[in-house]
């Protein structure tokens, strides 16, 4: 009897003397007149715990397989043979295969690329070409004989159409037209590229600048792009014409060789000229890293000129989203290797948008039949050098939830250095919600099935390539044994249950706290 009484009492000592809070004796529970205990309701209480600055931290590299962003190659000219991450893939379709005398062709010669992009997990970048120097004629068959063209022997040869031609104008605008119609929003396009007139579709035909079509055309075609897609990004090679004031992003395809510099005709310098330095904020950029600066520009012994740019500092000043670089997935043969593959890969992260978790917090109130109402509230920082361009919103997953939440707060158009406060009522869960991570990253209707946009930011409870896993400590104490939010551990002399609440302490109803003798006796039970 003696050692049984003096266990408990050595016990209720300890209690007092380890737990983390100042012991609450208390003067225990009012019952005078009170012959049972009462039924509980919702308990009054609510607490919120932040996220500790020592569990969020920058990583990057779980961004590697985001959608809409990134190195691209293109599947028409073969599988990679590299393992290089990419979300995108360029299709480059000559007119002819999409446009005829009848009309649009696009279920025949669009369609069935962009079902394998998407087969394949990617977003498709479309750019459609007449004159491709080195190939075939891109021309519809109907109009060979009916378009005038100039022969040229420069890039590999070829005839350059008369794109003033009445009839060749009507039929760019029927297949822009058709191509929205068909396609404007759809989430297997990512990227649209005007294309059409000039080399390559890249809006010039130098040095036979007399052969690009006049103002006029150029218009016509922007026009038409402009009024036929109002969800898809659109870009065309250089601030053309009116292109600035429509809903228009650019492509440089000879980037970091003529991107940034001193010469009027370069990339940014032309954009700066045309007012349109800041259009990034609104619309895309996008394009190629210079096809002979490929093999070299990430080697250690790169060398900088005028002509051979620092890939990251064109990032930076253009705010590209995405770049084609097929030297990457099938260069000699394996793509990049060593360091190279390493300060590629880096590069490739630079690109476009990324958003990081700078505050996570989560309130809980109202404990009632192991349910409570749940909020969490983040602060998300956009930490890239681009928006994200398309619809995104934050999303909340957990095993508890029947369902993903959704946010309702757009945050596309978040600009790099901005940040954005996210609050999301979960509402009235079970608490075993409590116990278990909350898995956080960004939905958009641009989405493939298989992406996952993932957050620039990882935690301990975060798995490599998964989402960004948050969990916060609830539960009570008492000596070294824990109990979590709900636990009843024992009962008062009227026979009501002292129960772990939301703050950490056992209590009656939310309210009177529990005797410390009370938990110490049925702890060591």
């Amino acid at each position: 009897m003696h050692s049984a009484w003096f266990k408990d009492y050595a016990f209720f000592i300890l209690l007092l003397g380890c737990s983390s809070e100042p012991a609450d004796t208390g003067k225990g529970l009012d019952t005078a007149g009170q012959q049972e205990c009462q039924a509980c309701g919702e308990s009054p209480l609510s607490v919120t715990h932040k996220m500790s600055g020592d569990f969020i931290f920058t990583d990057e590299k779980r961004t590697k397989n985001n959608p809409l962003k990134g190195f691209m190659t293109s599947y028409l000219w073969g599988e990679p043979v590299s393992d290089f991450p990419d979300q995108l893939e360029f299709l480059y379709l000559p007119m002819s295969e999409l446009w005829s005398a009848e009309g649009e062709t696009l279920g025949s010669g669009l369609e069935p690329y962009l079902v394998d992009a998407e087969s394949r997990g990617h977003h498709a970048v479309l750019r459609v070409y007449i004159d491709y120097p080195g190939r075939p004629s891109g021309l519809p068959d109907y109009l060979t004989e009916q378009v005038s063209c100039s022969t040229y022997t420069d890039y590999g040869g070829g005839c350059s159409p008369d794109y003033d031609d009445p009839e060749l104008v009507q039929a760019m605008l029927g297949l822009i037209a058709a191509v929205g119609s068909a396609y404007d929003g759809d989430p297997r396009l990512g990227f649209l590229q005007v294309g059409l007139m000039g080399f390559w579709g890249e809006w010039h035909t130098y040095p036979h600048t007399e052969w690009f079509p006049s103002e006029d055309t150029q218009k016509a075609v922007l026009n038409a792009f402009d009024a036929a897609f109002e969800t898809t990004q659109m870009q065309v090679r250089r601030a053309a014409v009116n292109s600035v004031e429509l809903r228009m992003g650019f492509h440089d395809d000879s980037f970091a060789y003529s991107t940034i510099g001193e010469e009027a005709w370069f990339f940014l310098p032309g954009l700066e000229t045309a007012g349109a330095a800041e259009r990034w904020q609104e619309v895309s950029i996008g394009g190629e890293l210079r096809p002979e600066l490929q093999p070299i520009v990430f080697n250690e012994d790169y060398q900088l000129g005028v002509f051979a740019q620092d890939v990251s500092e064109c990032i930076e000043a253009t705010h590209a989203s995405y770049l084609l670089n097929y030297y990457a997935f099938n260069g000699d043969g394996q793509g990049y290797s060593g360091g190279a593959r390493s300060r590629a890969e880096d590069a490739a992260l630079e690109l476009g948008y990324q958003f990081e978790l700078t505050r996570a917090e989560i309130s809980a109130s109202g404990l009632h039949d192991s349910t409570a109402e749940v909020a969490i509230s983040l602060e998300l920082s956009q930490t890239g050098v681009a928006p994200f361009y398309y619809p995104v919103t934050v999303t909340v997953e957990s095993p508890h939830l029947e369902d993903a939440v959704h946010d309702t707060d757009d945050i596309r158009l978040l600009l790099p250095g901005q940040s954005r406060e996210v609050d999301i009522e979960l509402g009235r869960v079970s608490i075993e919600l409590l116990k278990e991570p909350l898995h956080i990253s960004l939905d958009s209707p641009m989405r493939l099935d298989g992406q996952q946009i993932l957050l620039a930011t990882g935690t301990p409870w975060s798995e490599e390539d998964g989402r960004t896993a948050l969990q916060w400590e609830f539960g009570c104490k008492v000596g070294t044994e824990h109990y979590p939010v709900g636990e009843v551990l024992g009962q008062t002399a009227e026979g009501c249950d002292c129960r772990c609440e939301l703050d950490g302490q056992f209590r009656v109803c939310g309210d009177q706290l529990c005797e410390a003798g009370i938990l110490a006796r049925t702890a060591i039970k």
